[in-house]
């Protein structure tokens, strides 16, 4: 049994005061069974780092000295005492994973949603509007406290974004309220000029399978794509605008956890989407300790918010160019925009869907190490259930990661990661 993947977060994210994270325990709870190690697996481990997110089993003491033994170095969980106890009795380290702009109980009243272009409210991965006064305040409230668990060495932050494509079209399009619009101006931003570039590039993307696009091809290379950007400057304020108002977020945040002496980090998106919802790893240099991008190259169920193979399949999906003429030309576009283009990836959506090869996961942390540089860990999340585990971590640690996370806690967790703990031991 395992929970799915937006409920924890969502749960998680929601934090103190509202007891929504009460349940967490029992949700990812599972019949499990201490898995009995061999020789080889008991071996010197390497100084690479395993991190788990999530704790389970009927017993989470079992499950912890169990993680422990097989050499699992941090578990990563909601802000629930019971769990961070049995973490540090197993002497793992202990760290805590939060949110940002998730509505809970909030989520019927549209005042704290986002807003499409076209003037509608949306939802997107269960948070509402990233410049909602009230939607920060509680999130800064559920930081504090997380950072008073003495036991606990740091903190994760988690959905300190704007909507993805993985949202969805119209939610990916916000947020453009009345809110956003006088922070905008504030900034210096002409949000009049954003909106009417969004609008035209929502009429291009809804456009794409009703006519022919001649320069799809062209779009693809670096000056094609360059091009293009550069003649609707809006877009990238836009962009821009997302950035500024993550970034400023993230720094509350880093005020609280810093000031609690706790290490800090960030489940972020890769590198080749982060742009995309308002995540610039430069920005977190400077105060964030831990790097985890978010590189599920194979995550199964829909939507799969920040799964690699999902951001790039919703969209065109939603688009209804699968099985179109269109549809080779613009998944190869999106491919080369990631810079992924060159490793002869299927352009059929489905393909995509369904998984992307172990080496971009590599690819991926390699951008991430260069945004970083070699100063600050780096430690990718990656699906606990691939079926390719040991080439995907071993992408991993030849892009010079540190580290790497499963995410998340499933019942059989244990035969799950063994490929990749296996290939760790010296």
């Amino acid at each position: 049994m395992k929970i799915q993947r937006r409920d924890f977060l969502a749960q998680s994210a929601a934090l103190s005061g509202l007891g929504m994270l009460a349940g967490v325990t029992g949700a990812v709870t599972a019949t499990g069974s201490t898995t009995e190690l061999n020789a080889e697996e008991t071996g010197t481990m390497t100084d690479k780092e395993f991190w788990m997110f999530g704790l389970g089993g009927e017993d989470l003491g079992d499950t912890a000295k169990a993680m422990k033994a097989m050499g699992v170095d941090t578990v990563v969980t909601g802000m629930n005492p019971t769990q961070v106890r049995e973490v540090r009795q197993a002497d793992m380290r202990s760290w805590l994973c939060g949110g940002a702009f998730v509505l809970g109980e909030l989520a019927g009243d549209t005042q704290y949603h986002a807003v499409d272009i076209q003037g509608n409210p949306q939802v997107w991965f269960s948070s509402g509007c990233p410049n909602h006064p009230e939607l920060r305040s509680r999130n800064l409230k559920s930081y504090d406290d997380m950072a008073a668990l003495e036991e606990v060495e740091g903190i994760l932050v988690d959905g300190c974004r704007f909507a993805s494509p993985a949202s969805g079209l119209m939610p990916f399009l916000t947020c453009f309220c009345d809110r956003c619009r006088k922070k905008a101006g504030e900034l210096g931003f002409d949000f009049d000029a954003i909106a009417k570039a969004v609008q035209e590039l929502h009429i291009l993307l809804t456009s794409v399978n009703k006519q022919e696009v001649p320069d799809l091809h062209w779009w693809s290379s670096p000056m094609g794509m360059l091009e293009w950007i550069t003649k609707r400057r809006p877009l990238l304020d836009w962009l821009h605008f997302r950035r500024i108002c993550t970034t400023e977020h993230f720094h509350d945040i880093r005020d609280i956890v810093k000031g609690a002496n706790k290490k800090m980090g960030v489940y972020i998106f890769t590198p080749s989407f982060a742009p995309l919802v308002g995540q610039y790893y430069p920005d977190l240099v400077s105060f964030m300790d831990v790097f985890s991008p978010m590189i599920y190259r194979n995550y199964r169920e829909r939507p799969g918010v920040a799964c690699l193979n999902w951001e790039f399949a919703i969209l065109p999906e939603e688009l209804n160019l699968e099985n179109s003429p269109a549809e080779h030309a613009v998944m190869n576009l999106l491919l080369h925009w990631a810079g992924l283009g060159y490793m002869g990836i299927s352009p059929r959506i489905a393909d995509i869907r369904e998984a992307l090869p172990p080496a971009s996961v590599g690819q991926q942390t390699r951008l991430a190490r260069s945004m970083i540089g070699p100063d600050k860990v780096l430690n990718p999340i990656i699906h606990i259930d691939d079926d390719r585990m040991k080439e995907t971590v071993d992408s991993v640690w030849e892009a010079t990661a540190e580290g790497v996370s499963f995410f998340m806690y499933q019942e059989n967790w244990a035969d799950l990661i063994k490929p990749a703990l296996n290939a760790a031991r010296a």
